[in-house]
């Protein structure tokens, strides 16, 4: 299975929505909130600006998107 690592912050809907997503499928992935200084320094070198940020394996997606996340498990 490929590594999943979901970038969020405390008061994001879209963020609960992909935790929820992963959640409801059994999919393991690591939780790293922006507000903390490591959060922030690893969602500033994806070049991110916004949340949720999810990356899997290699691919990155901004925002969450089931179909999106769904293509980028199988690939």
């Amino acid at each position: 299975m490929k590594r999943i690592t979901i970038y969020t912050s405390r008061q994001c809907a879209h963020c609960n929505a992909a935790k929820q997503f992963f959640d409801s499928k059994k999919i393991t992935y690591r939780e790293c909130d922006v507000g903390t200084p490591r959060g922030k320094k690893e969602h500033a070198a994806l070049g991110a600006r916004g949340v949720p940020v999810i990356k899997i394996g290699d691919k990155v997606l901004h925002g969450f998107s089931p179909k999106a996340v769904e293509q980028a498990l199988k690939s």
